[in-house]
């Protein structure tokens, strides 16, 4: 969780219905960098190595989406979370797609 003032691109997004928000491959922002960073100095380098790609892809999708009463479906991958589905008609039409074992890959937002 993000845990310092900062301006999320979320609150650009109040308001707009599911299709009109951000979908696909996001940037990872250079906040969430930056916390990922201090957060990794509190941590061994063995240990927070396995976990700082799980926390930019899960402090970016906060980024864009927190408080937006948004169902989110997205893929983790090293350059940021793959967007696949917004909203809660959107998430039950990817989830309808999907073979049970790639379900288990995806994760979801707010979890």
């Amino acid at each position: 969780m993000l845990t310092f003032p900062l301006h999320k691109a979320a609150l650009d997004f109040r308001g707009k219905p599911p299709e009109e928000l951000p979908h696909g491959l996001l940037p990872i922002p250079s906040e969430v960098r930056e916390l990922v960073e201090m957060e990794r100095a509190k941590h061994p380098p063995e240990a927070f190595a396995s976990a700082a790609e799980g926390l930019l892809n899960d402090w970016t999708v906060h980024w864009y989406f927190d408080n937006l009463c948004q169902e989110v479906t997205y893929r983790q991958t090293p350059d940021g979370p793959d967007i696949l589905a917004v909203g809660l008609d959107g998430v039950l039409a990817l989830q309808r797609t999907l073979w049970p074992q790639e379900r288990g890959t995806l994760k979801g937002y707010p979890s």
